[in-house]
């Protein structure tokens, strides 16, 4: 299963026992578990805005996520996801959105997010467990 940023974070905001980590434990509890490298930037971000030392949380991440790096083939159809999104009318479906899930399919994964913006792609498992959505 890949995972989103927005999943990632929940992760981090939830104990085990509550109910939002159990959502989300149902869909990944017995499956390999894949991030894009440019959600190690995104990761980053959101530790440093939230005062967490980003290189330890990012480490213990790394010991049971496996990084998918970046290659063209990713770039090229990350850019054509985007593109076919926007005409699409998802007019705030990002590059880094686009990364994510091209990455995904690079590895024949699904992608397990909150983010709303993929709730029509075939690919995506979109979870609503709040209100809010996640922003960089």
């Amino acid at each position: 299963m890949f995972l989103d940023t927005s999943i990632i974070i929940e992760i981090f905001r939830n104990e085990k026992q509550t109910k939002t980590f159990q959502d989300i434990y149902k869909y990944i509890k017995e499956e390999p578990l894949f991030i894009s490298l440019v959600q190690i930037g995104e990761l980053s971000d959101w530790c440093l805005k939230n005062q967490i030392d980003p290189e330890k949380r990012i480490n213990k991440l790394k010991q049971i996520l496996n990084v998918i790096p970046l290659n063209e083939k990713i770039c090229y159809d990350a850019a054509q996801i985007k593109y076919t999104m926007r005409k699409k009318g998802v007019e705030k479906f990002g590059l880094l959105d686009a990364i994510i899930l091209a990455s995904a399919r690079s590895i024949n994964q699904k992608l397990l997010t909150m983010d709303n913006d993929f709730r029509t792609l075939h690919d995506a498992i979109v979870l609503r467990l709040r209100k809010k959505r996640f922003t960089s």
